[in-house]
């Protein structure tokens, strides 16, 4: 329950970081693209690790990072406004999103195995 609790503690508070880094969606653009693709690779490059560390990076750290509770109110203001325009933000944020997970993936496994 620590590695989960200082993990999420350190995530959120880097979330926070790059939100008043980068202003407007971008910064929800960043952080679900990368944190989707740290995810990804953070679960084959620690497949042998201890449980504290699996948990403290991919359930804490990422897990508090990435952010679907925002994407869905950013996602539904938009279909609020434009019907056209959300479908295509909810559509490009869970391709985007999804393909940089399968990406860390695809690189984690790569450097595993090579």
């Amino acid at each position: 329950m620590l590695a989960v609790g200082f993990g999420g503690m350190a995530g959120s508070l880097l979330r926070a970081w790059i939100y008043a880094a980068v202003p407007g969606t971008v910064s929800l653009w960043i952080i679900n693209i990368v944190g989707s693709f740290l995810i990804g690779f953070a679960v084959m490059k620690l497949s042998g690790k201890s449980a504290e560390l699996r948990l403290f990076i991919s359930t804490g750290l990422l897990g508090s990072f990435t952010t679907f509770s925002a994407f869905s109110n950013d996602w539904f203001r938009m279909l609020e406004n434009s019907l056209a325009t959300g479908i295509l933000y909810g559509l490009g944020m869970t391709i985007a999103a999804t393909a940089a997970a399968a990406a860390g993936l695809w690189l984690g496994r790569e450097g595993v195995s090579g």
